[in-house]
């Protein structure tokens, strides 16, 4: 008992930081051990092919990935300032990240993706994941702080009014598209990872539309119409764009039935494992799909594992926490003041809510399957320390927030 209670009063002083978000904290963590539980039961279904040990080495793996992302939210969240994320610093970034976008290029594919950095025999980083969090932070300057500088005097002539009116469209519009557009073609195009290009779309995308700032009015609805267009092209010349395994994955969705012992192999087995699932599930450990059928249903698919073993009371387990992480960000987002710390809010909110819904509706099959990790569940340690690295910038703009908040009622 003794041990228990240093524990959890150890636990207290880590978390203790006056201004945080608790329910967001808590979240967190019911996350990362349900994930860690969940892995290993996902993972005795390859233990004939990797040898007995496999679900525990993997939950152990799990379990140090999670303490050092611990580590690394609980930095960010005391350390963290707004005025770090500058045009310098945005920028270094930027270079950063895609730099490591063009060297998992020279590595060997996963499944047909060069989406990877290999470090030894076992251990990988997936760069496109840290890069989500760098667009994140790289346009709530874009689109936020630099907006706000770029102010147009209302007596100067015409012509100088639009040359900086020009000026403006290319450092507030232009430049921080061209450079989205660079990570998503590098993604797409070069990794062959149309998962994580998607949900770097839907990251950028999102973060122009629900920028505040009124200068960029206009420019949403040009935005909307050239996206509409976009897509009806893309619909028609998809077939030229893609590759084959990528365009497989568009086709088996249509009609998963039509190759189930191909292409449509995983999706069709994962649909059978949400079928077998119902209300509580076969029970905990009990899942037929993980033996084989799903391979490596630790990764993207284990949430078909944890629909399949405990129903929907258990899919309900990791989902409304996940509501309640992607509530309380746009909340706090609502309510700051300065365009930065709300873009950046709002941001790693949409980061969440499109793993959510890419992974959860792919596995499922109510949308194409593009195999993204289910955030804080899922094996591996890229997507888990982006995403606490995500989690805690934006705790450390809570706690600010708060703690500013009681300061003013105090005084």
């Amino acid at each position: 008992m003794k041990k228990i209670r240093y524990i959890i009063d150890l636990i207290r002083k880590i978390f203790k930081s006056r201004g945080v978000d608790r329910p967001i904290y808590f979240c967190i963590i019911l996350l990362a051990i349900y994930g860690i539980i969940m892995i290993g039961s996902a993972s005795v279904g390859s233990t004939a092919k990797y040898g007995s040990n496999y679900a525990l080495m993997n939950m152990v793996k799990q379990a140090v990935f999670v303490v050092i992302g611990l580590g690394i939210m609980i930095f960010f969240t005391r350390c963290f300032k707004k005025s770090w994320i500058n045009e310098y610093s945005t920028w270094v970034l930027y270079a950063i990240g895609f730099v490591m976008l063009l060297v998992c290029l020279f590595f060997e594919d996963v499944n047909g993706s060069k989406a990877w950095i290999h470090i030894g025999d076992s251990f990988t980083i997936q760069s496109s994941e840290f890069m989500k969090i760098i667009l994140i932070l790289f346009l709530s300057y874009h689109f936020g702080e630099l907006e706000e500088f770029c102010t147009i005097p209302k007596n100067i002539s015409i012509e100088k009014r639009h040359s900086l009116y020009l000026r403006k469209i290319w450092y507030c519009i232009i430049r921080p598209i061209i450079a989205s557009l660079a990570v998503f073609a590098v993604v797409v195009l070069l990794q062959s990872d149309l998962g994580s290009g998607l949900i770097i779309a839907f990251i950028c995308i999102g973060m122009f539309y629900v920028t505040p700032r009124s200068f960029y009015r206009k420019f949403k609805k040009i935005c909307s119409v050239l996206l509409a267009g976009f897509i009806v092209v893309f619909a028609f010349f998809a077939g030229f764009v893609l590759k084959s395994h990528q365009l497989a994955r568009f086709t088996s969705w249509l009609n998963p039935l039509s190759d189930a012992l191909g292409d449509s192999y995983q999706l069709v087995n994962s649909m059978i494992a949400f079928t077998n699932g119902g209300l509580f599930g076969l029970g905990f450990g009990s899942s037929q799909q993980k033996y084989g059928f799903i391979p490596e249903s630790h990764n993207d698919f284990i949430a078909a594992i944890i629909y399949e073993e405990l129903g929907l009371v258990g899919f309900l387990l990791f989902l409304i926490p996940y509501c309640i992480i992607i509530y309380r960000l746009f909340q706090y987002g609502l309510k700051m003041k300065d365009t930065k710390s709300k873009l950046i809010l709002y941001g790693v909110a949409l980061y969440f809510f499109a793993h959510l819904i890419v992974n959860v509706g792919g596995v499922s099959g109510l949308i194409p399957m593009t195999g993204v990790p289910l955030l804080l569940i899922s094996y591996g340690g890229s997507s888990l320390w982006a995403s606490m690295i995500g989690l805690g910038i934006c705790q450390s703009i809570i706690a600010k927030y708060n703690r500013d908040l009681l300061k003013a009622q105090i005084e």
